[in-house]
């Protein structure tokens, strides 16, 4: 059998994500996020770089890195971010405890309005961070599903197979969105075929059923990409379902046992047998008047008729609100 091209596997070596778990030299660090409702982790891993980082909605205020050295990590940002609060960033030695650092820093983000966007605005970034973790380090042992990880993307051995692979999918997808700007400009938008598709899934998660759930959110202002989000969520469907199976069962359980023991998974949720890839959209402070459902139904409707009454036939919508959680949209 040839060998995948493709990889995808975000779990951490035993050295270093021991730094998060129980009795780790970073654990405060995993309780200082647990206890802030504006923070969350991405943890993870491509080719041989490994990192750990802190968001604040769609914003990453620090990662850490390990160094060569035994005892040292790496912190790095954004340069907006290191302008604010330079102490925190730079070589510290894993004895260090940067906590009234990370207070400063959120406390001048907080009050800054250029930073609005990714939290603040109570627009994607806030409904994502909030998703995150309550499908996450603050999930429960009875919760429907668990997130795995986030902007979760495939690799490839190299760009001649990304291109033979990732970029013949996303051709076929950039081909459609001129079809249906071709279609009726009016209706959908004069520029909608240089809208960027995206390359990066929003949430990967695993449902009781031993589904994989292949997330992307939208904020309910976001019309045009509410509706033609059926291009993006198909782009991301065809590339894992073309991943192969045993490889994809593996990292997500991998990914789904590490993150039990630092407890960015509840620790005592049930780890179902993998079936199927499950395609979702969600959507947070839709409004009834917007024409976003009516279009999104109309570009599935034809989608399905260049591609066949197949594609996306499995997927699920939903609507979630803080007070509400998920509902069916």
């Amino acid at each position: 059998m040839k060998e995948s091209t493709m990889h995808y596997n975000r779990t951490l070596n035993k050295e270093f994500s021991r730094l998060l778990e129980d009795s780790g030299e970073l654990r405060w660090l995993f309780e200082y996020v647990k206890g802030r409702d504006d923070l969350d982790f991405l943890i993870g891993k491509s080719n041989n770089n490994q990192w750990i980082s802190i968001y604040r909605g769609l914003s990453r205020i620090l990662t850490i890195r390990k160094t060569r050295e035994q005892l040292e990590f790496r912190i790095d940002a954004a340069e907006a971010y290191k302008k604010i609060s330079s102490d925190i960033y730079g070589i510290k030695r894993l004895s260090q405890c940067f906590k009234n650092e990370i207070d400063s820093l959120i406390s001048v983000v907080e009050k800054d309005t250029k930073f609005d966007r990714y939290y603040n605005n109570k627009k994607e970034g806030f409904y994502q961070n909030e998703l995150s973790r309550k499908f996450g380090i603050c999930g429960l042992q009875s919760d429907d599903f668990v997130i795995i990880d986030k902007e979760a993307l495939i690799g490839y051995t190299n760009i001649t197979e990304k291109n033979k692979v990732y970029g013949r999918i996303r051709k076929g997808y950039e081909e459609l969105q001129k079809s249906i700007s071709k279609n009726d400009a009016k209706r959908y938008g004069k520029e909608i075929d240089k809208k960027s598709i995206g390359n990066e899934l929003d949430f990967l998660a695993f449902d009781k059923e031993g589904n994989i759930l292949l997330i992307e959110y939208k904020h309910g202002t976001n019309t045009s990409g509410i509706y033609l989000s059926p291009l993006q969520i198909g782009m991301y469907y065809d590339l894992f379902t073309e991943f192969p199976k045993e490889k994809l069962e593996m990292a997500v359980n991998e990914m789904l046992e590490q993150k039990k023991r630092i407890g960015l998974i509840n620790p005592n949720w049930k780890t179902p047998k993998i079936k199927k890839i499950i395609p979702v959209l969600i959507i947070s402070d839709y409004n009834d008047k917007s024409s976003a459902k009516q279009k999104y139904c109309e570009i599935l409707k034809f989608v399905r008729g260049l591609k066949g009454d197949d594609f996306l036939k499995n997927i699920r919508t939903y609507n979630y609100t803080s007070q509400d959680g998920l509902t069916k949209w």
